[in-house]
């Protein structure tokens, strides 16, 4: 048998995040690309390409509710708000911290 030392364990879950821990992939999903499919694909598909399915599957359909009830104004700030939190949330997967899937802008312990 060989000396071998044990796997590391998993880093530390964030605290208070909620929900299940999300680890960082190899290779890293790019912020930008994330940042850029929240703003243009209806609020929330970079959460789902992270991740955070549940949280983006919510925003999506928020997003299409608030399309009709406020004739897009809702819409556009659900999108704006997604494309900031999704290029924390993969910039924070990039630099290989764990995140939690409800975890927002910089909430990250």
């Amino acid at each position: 048998m060989s000396d071998m030392n044990p796997p590391p364990p998993p880093p530390a879950a964030p605290s208070g995040a909620g929900g299940g821990i999300i680890y960082p992939t190899t290779p890293p999903k790019d912020p930008i690309l994330v940042l850029v499919l929240n703003l243009l694909v209806c609020g929330g598909v970079g959460y789902i390409i992270i991740g955070q399915k549940v949280k983006g599957i919510v925003a999506i359909v928020a997003w299409i509710i608030l399309l009709f009830v406020t004739c897009g104004a809702g819409s556009g700030l659900i999108s704006i708000l997604g494309a900031i939190d999704g290029y924390m949330q993969a910039q924070q997967l990039q630099q290989g911290h764990p995140i939690g899937e409800w975890t927002f802008f910089n909430d990250h312990r």
